[in-house]
């Protein structure tokens, strides 16, 4: 994914989507337990961002939000890997 631009709450949005989907299959109660924190912080940044479309979160979290939605490009293009 080239350099990412904070789209909104839709990336936030797309990327739960990713990881609700990743937890969904996941077997290994640690993995879960991450996915779950990283799902509560996805929700709470969302949660801003609906309601202020104005608002940025800060450059860590979007940081993780690049690579969840790069994973999420990854899992829907397999063949552009």
């Amino acid at each position: 994914m080239a350099e990412y631009i904070y789209g909104g709450a839709a990336d936030i949005d797309r990327a739960i989507g990713l990881l609700v989907a990743l937890d969904n299959s996941q077997s290994n109660a640690l993995a879960v337990l991450q996915i779950d924190d990283a799902i509560t912080e996805l929700n709470a940044e969302y949660e801003k961002s609906v309601a202020n479309p104005e608002y940025v979160p800060d450059d860590d979290f979007v940081s993780r939000l690049s690579g969840y939605l790069a994973m999420a490009d990854d899992r829907e293009n397999p063949d552009l890997e």
